[in-house]
């Protein structure tokens, strides 16, 4: 498996993680960032505190009287509407992966994914770049496993939406820096890049996007909006 080093010292935003310890990411944004703690053990750290501090201050809230019904209101609620935004794992049992897949993709990503990644159904995206999209129950995003070879770009674009890119093998670079194996890329509506491939390892990362892709070249755009599917 491909090592590369981070030049950016890249954090994520705490309120990323403070949403991720107290449940309230979207189920996609959720599955990326847990993937990101299985990659990052001082991260798994710093949420463990979190999660320590809103327990105890959990415990120092006065309880709140409830209705006699409240119970069977919550259960016939999750009965009715199920666990809305939750992205959508692969329940195939009896999927295996091979080594190369057990050593990239962590869990819980890996249950996602359905099979070993060179059995993917990978889609190419331009010149040395494949994408597999990932199935979520939340249509306000779109999730993907990509790969790039070695070298390979992105052309230029910005965001209609943020845009979530964490590292799972070798690197890529942009004006904001180097990311590589665990680092996560935070992009806005105002960002505009042109992610390149670590030109001797490649990379393969997992992407979240809060809507299209608005690139600078007319025809690569045409191009993306036919092709996306």
């Amino acid at each position: 498996m491909a090592e590369a080093k981070s030049n950016t010292g890249v954090m994520p935003g705490e309120d990323l993680l403070l949403d991720y310890a107290s449940g309230a990411l979207p189920g996609p944004v959720s599955v990326l960032v847990a993937t990101m703690l299985a990659l990052r053990p001082d991260l798994r750290e710093t949420v463990s505190e979190m999660e320590a501090v809103g327990g105890y201050l959990l415990e120092e809230i006065e309880p709140a009287a409830l209705s006699d019904d409240a119970f069977d209101a919550v259960l016939a609620r999750i009965g009715a509407s199920g666990m809305p935004g939750e992205a959508t794992a692969n329940n195939d049992n009896t999927a295996s992966f091979d080594a190369e897949t057990v050593a990239m993709i962590p869990e819980p990503l890996r249950s996602y994914l359905g099979g070993p990644l060179s059995e993917l159904a990978w889609r190419k995206r331009g010149p040395g770049i494949e994408e597999h999209r990932l199935r979520v129950a939340d249509d306000r995003f779109e999730m993907s496993v990509l790969r790039l070879g070695p070298g390979r770009s992105v052309p230029t674009h910005s965001h209609e939406g943020s845009e979530l890119t964490l590292v799972l093998d070798g690197a890529f670079s942009d004006a904001a820096g180097q990311y590589a194996r665990g680092d996560l890329a935070v992009n806005g509506e105002e960002d505009q890049h042109a992610p390149m491939a670590d030109p001797e390892l490649g990379c393969v990362c997992l992407a979240i996007i809060g809507g299209p892709l608005r690139f600078s070249n007319p025809l690569i755009q045409l191009y993306d909006r036919m092709t996306r599917g």
